[in-house]
C-alpha cells in the first residue's frame, strides 16, 4: 500500500512540475511555439513522464485550469440569487485577470473559452427565456450568451479594466433580463 501512495505522490509532483514549468515558459513564449522537450527540461522530468501524464501541452493547461473554473461555477450553481451569481462571476474574472492576460499573449484564449463554456451551461440552463426551447434552439442560445459574456469580460481585461466592475456587471445583468 505504501508503494502505491508513494507512486501517486510522485505522479502528483510530476504533474505539478510540468504545469508550473509550462506556465513559466508561457511568460515569454506562445503556446504554439513551445515544445514538450522545452517543458520537460524546465520541469526536470523525462519526456516519458510527460506522456505518462498528458497527451499534449493543451491538456496540461486544461487540467490546470479546469478545477479553478469548476470551483467558481459550482459556487454559482448553489447561489439562489441571480444577483449573487453575477457578482460571483465578476469576482471570478477579476481574480483570474492575470491568467487571462497570459492566455491572450500566449494564444490559448480559445482553451479558456472552451472550459468557460462547458461550465456556464449550467448557469444558462435556468435562464433560457422560453422553457419549451430544446435541442438546437437551446444549444444556440447558450452558445450565443456564453460567447457574449465571455467576450465582454475578455475585452474588459484586455482594455486594462478601465470600466468599473459595477459598469461591467450592469452590462452583464442587462443581457440576463
Amino acid at each position: 500500500m505504501a508503494a502505491t501512495e508513494h507512486a501517486q505522490s510522485i505522479k502528483k509532483d510530476t504533474r505539478e512540475w510540468i504545469s508550473l514549468a509550462l506556465l513559466e515558459l508561457l511568460q515569454t513564449k506562445q503556446l504554439s511555439k513551445l515544445t514538450i522537450s522545452e517543458v520537460v527540461k524546465k520541469a526536470g522530468v523525462s519526456r516519458m513522464a510527460f506522456y505518462r501524464n498528458y497527451e499534449s501541452l493543451e491538456q496540461v493547461l486544461k487540467e490546470y485550469y479546469e478545477p479553478k473554473f469548476a470551483d467558481i461555477f459550482n459556487k454559482i450553481a448553489h447561489q439562489q440569487s441571480h444577483e449573487q451569481k453575477v457578482a460571483d462571476l465578476t469576482n471570478f474574472f477579476l481574480a483570474l485577470s492575470g491568467d487571462f492576460h497570459l492566455a491572450f499573449e500566449s494564444e490559448y484564449k480559445e482553451l479558456f473559452y472552451q472550459i468557460f463554456k462547458s461550465h456556464i451551461t449550467q448557469f444558462y440552463d435556468e435562464l433560457i427565456p422560453f422553457p419549451d426551447w430544446t435541442g438546437p434552439k437551446r444549444s444556440y442560445w447558450i452558445d450565443f450568451m456564453s460567447a457574449g459574456v465571455f467576450e465582454i469580460w475578455v475585452m474588459w481585461i484586455k482594455n486594462g479594466q478601465k470600466e468599473s466592475l459595477e459598469e461591467i456587471s450592469a452590462l452583464i445583468r442587462f443581457f440576463h433580463k
